[in-house]
């Protein structure tokens, strides 16, 4: 069986594309499941793909690959209580596993937070009839390729266009996840794009600043990302000599601060973006189009055009 192009695949399949789900191939959890590497291997050529698994498929509310990215779906399964769905795509590595990593460096950084700026404003932007809002945005539903492109691998929660806003089922409890919720929009009725913004400026704090949100984190009750920029602020504020002239507040990590191709005025300008994405008053939170504009006026991009893909960028 095949859904137009896309292929009816049997669990032992997804085993044999991962060397049995091995540890090596293992890319990391996303909100309800686990991503590996894997590839195919035919007579003549070998083609690599991405695995996603859910660890337990009844959280998974609608059909097999329905709200999947089908441009890159090349097969899914659904057999024995397994479900899982092959991405035709060759993964490098997830965004939460790259952030602490010192060889992550600050143009590739900036060319993520870039392009997937670029991709939520498009999202946004659609009307046919709504737009689409992702709700559950993570540095581990990020997966980049070698050469650092983004791809999302997740649209469990997606509202919008055809799909329903899972803010007003009942069953539906869980919009966003651990780290990038929003609890100003997720206090109203229905689901506003502001909490993607919220939670992408999670994400841009944490690619500047070298921090991700664990699951040791949120057992020990520590704060999101956000909100220790936000006291990193406040203690900047409440420090600083107001008779002299201080440096402008930033949150990007020193290591990137020495970085070749970082411009000092970038770090101020960024951390002022991210933090304003963040703000409580939801209202007053750029759109990704405002985003995007001030993402593209920082001088690494503008200095390094084709290297972060301004030119793939309309």
């Amino acid at each position: 069986m095949e859904l137009g192009d896309i292929l009816d695949l049997s669990y032992q399949d997804l085993s044999y594309y991962t060397d049995n789900f091995s540890e090596s191939n293992y890319l990391g959890h996303f909100q309800f499941g686990k991503l590996y590497r894997g590839k195919i291997v035919h007579a003549e050529s070998t083609r690599y793909v991405m695995v996603k698994i859910w660890e337990v498929s009844e959280v998974y509310t609608c059909i097999p690959g329905y709200n999947e990215i089908r441009l890159m779906l090349y097969g899914y399964c659904y057999e024995g209580g397994h479900l899982g769905v092959v991405y035709d795509f060759k993964p490098f590595d997830s965004v939460f596993n790259l952030i602490p990593k010192d060889d992550f460096t600050w143009l590739q950084r900036i060319k993520v937070s870039l392009q997937f700026a670029s991709l939520l404003k498009f999202l946004h932007g659609l009307k046919c009839p709504s737009r689409f809002i992702v709700q559950n945005l993570d540095c581990a539903h990020i997966v980049l390729n070698e050469d650092y492109n983004p791809k999302l691998c997740d649209f469990g929660l997606i509202t919008g266009g055809i799909f329903p806003d899972k803010a007003k089922c009942n069953h539906h409890h869980l919009i966003g996840c651990n780290g990038y919720v929003d609890l100003a929009t997720q206090k109203n009725d229905s689901s506003s794009d502001k909490q993607d913004v919220f939670a992408f400026g999670t994400i841009l704090l944490s690619l500047i600043s070298k921090r991700v949100y664990t699951e040791e984190d949120r057992s020990n009750s520590a704060p999101y990302v956000c909100q220790w920029a936000y006291e990193k602020f406040i203690e900047y504020e409440h420090n600083s000599d107001t008779g002299t002239k201080k440096p402008k507040f930033t949150v990007v990590h020193q290591s990137l601060e020495a970085d070749p191709y970082f411009e000092p005025s970038d770090g101020h300008k960024i951390t002022a973006l991210a933090l304003k994405c963040v703000v409580d008053d939801f209202f007053t939170r750029p759109t990704m189009k405002q985003v995007l504009k001030s993402l593209l006026n920082l001088k690494a991009v503008k200095k390094n055009a084709d290297f972060v893909g301004t030119t793939k960028i309309a």
